[in-house]
């Protein structure tokens, strides 16, 4: 379950990436903007831009609370009580016919640091202007070909780990070690 500040954090990098596309964008290239932004600032800075749950699907990486959101909004749907509540985050885009996502309202950069917002921009940058279709093969990296190995055995080990994410932004060993000790310091102090 995510908390409400992890909740509006996605809420605004979303809401900052739509913004960059004044005419929406699809679900592709936005997942893949998410999924190539958070990659590159955990290879670099040992840290996530998102804490959204990256998901191995058929066209790459998918992030889970974001992609439940944009379904909801697609289908004009309220958010079911699973202990998140996403109604601000549902009622801040609209999906329309063609699958393509607009944001109806400003992002909170209160939740978006100046490194990531600087990441955010350079990855729109590199990969805007991009086919969605080119964005998905260019997801398929060792992090989701690991996990789509796993999934042959096990369907229900479809989540890219953030230390795969991490690697396969070319993070080093160093930094592999940093993001290791700090998810262990996190499960240390969250345990019951």
């Amino acid at each position: 379950m995510k908390s409400p500040e992890q909740i509006s954090k996605i809420q605004s990098v979303v809401l900052y990436i739509l913004k960059h596309f004044k005419d929406g964008v699809d679900y592709i290239k936005l997942f893949k903007i998410m999924y190539f932004a958070q990659r590159e600032y955990l290879a670099v800075n040992g840290l996530c831009i998102v804490e959204d749950t990256f998901k191995a699907r058929p066209r790459g990486p998918v992030p889970a609370l974001t992609y439940k959101v944009v379904k909801l909004a697609e289908n004009g749907l309220e958010p079911n009580d699973d202990g998140n509540d996403l109604t601000e985050f549902l009622s801040s885009i609209e999906v329309d016919a063609d699958q393509i996502i607009h944001a109806v309202k400003e992002p909170d950069m209160d939740y978006i640091s100046k490194m990531e917002k600087k990441q955010i921009d350079e990855t729109i940058a590199k990969y805007g202007d991009m086919d969605s279709e080119d964005l998905s093969n260019l997801s398929h990296d060792e992090a989701y070909d690991k996990v789509k190995k796993l999934m042959e055995d096990d369907p229900q080990k479809d989540t890219l780990t953030t230390i795969d994410i991490a690697r396969a932004g070319g993070a080093s060993k160093r930094m592999v070690d940093h993001i290791r000790e700090m998810q262990l310091i996190k499960a240390y102090f969250n345990a019951d």
